[in-house]
């Protein structure tokens, strides 16, 4: 078809080490404060459209058919924001981590294809425009609440100020040597049902606001991983086999957390010993390496 039109954006996926979060009416208001690390296994985003007789959106999650309601919620907010015409879409997000297992995908999917259909439309607005769009729908839809920030900023971050972009505030740790983080994978957690389920949530913003305190006061790789530990222990969501092997791995000299939230366990590590914990977690199960994203999204 000759009139159809590609573009393709790029966020990076994140970890949530703690967080403790304040709900809104106002979305925009809805956020988490927290630290976190952001990683260079992202997500692509890749957009084509050609003009319709109606509106049509198809969602492909690294090649398979999805139903995606962030996604169309994204489409069509955009759409009708900034278009009167009826387009045929197929949105197509090839995913580096797993889907729902905390690292960050909804997120990033969600700040991918904003800038993949500002792009796409070729509409002269500021990327905070599209960045905000991606903080409502991953509100709205319980995707998370301070990712989108986390993911803008990039790198090792803590987040010191609610609110979504242009409003809230978050700070970098700065990195003296090269990382990596190492991931062993076992399986999805809903972060919808975390943030609807009253009893953790309020133990999250307990121990959430201790950790972010006492980051500020030692901001470190070292810090954030014990104080990271401290809070899942303290909010008693890993299973027996990541707190098994989160112990196993301390006695190993690996200090490891859980990603929140998923069933799964990661380390920052410098390059050699990151090589070791690879070795080791492979052991395990499903193991990932990534370097830390010290960028944020972008169109490519």
């Amino acid at each position: 078809m000759n009139n159809i039109k590609t573009a393709s954006a790029w966020a990076p996926n994140h970890i949530t080490g703690f967080f403790y979060s304040k709900i809104d009416r106002e979305p925009m208001q809805s956020s988490s404060l927290g630290a976190g690390v952001n990683l260079s296994r992202g997500t692509t985003t890749q957009v084509e459209v050609y003009p319709a007789s109606q509106k049509e959106i198809s969602v492909f999650i690294n090649g398979e058919r999805s139903e995606a309601d962030l996604t169309c919620w994204i489409v069509n907010q955009f759409i009708t924001k900034y278009t009167d015409d009826y387009y045929n879409f197929k949105i197509h997000h090839t995913m580096k981590m797993p889907i729902s297992a905390g690292f960050g995908t909804s997120g990033s999917g969600a700040l991918s294809l904003a800038l993949a259909l500002k792009k796409v439309f070729n509409i002269e607005i500021p990327d905070e425009e599209c960045f905000e769009l991606a903080h409502v729908a991953d509100v709205e839809k319980k995707g998370g609440l301070g990712t989108v920030m986390a993911e803008i900023a990039g790198g090792l971050e803590i987040r010191v100020a609610f609110g979504g972009p242009g409003i809230g505030k978050v700070e970098n740790i700065p990195l003296e040597k090269d990382y990596k983080i190492i991931v062993l994978y076992f399986g999805p957690y809903q972060t919808k049902d975390a943030l609807s389920n009253k009893n953790l949530m309020e133990k999250v913003h307990k121990f959430g606001k201790t950790c972010v305190d006492d980051l500020l006061k030692d901001p470190s790789v070292e810090r954030f991983l014990e104080l990271s530990q401290w809070f899942v222990n303290k909010i008693e969501v890993a299973t027996e086999r990541v707190s098994h092997i989160i112990k196993e791995m301390e006695r190993n000299g690996f200090l490891c957390s859980m990603p929140l939230f998923g069933e799964s366990i990661f380390s920052i590590q410098t390059n050699k010993k990151a090589e070791e914990l690879k070795n080791i977690f492979q052991e395990y199960g499903t193991t990932y390496i990534s370097n830390i994203s010290s960028g944020g999204p972008h169109v490519n």
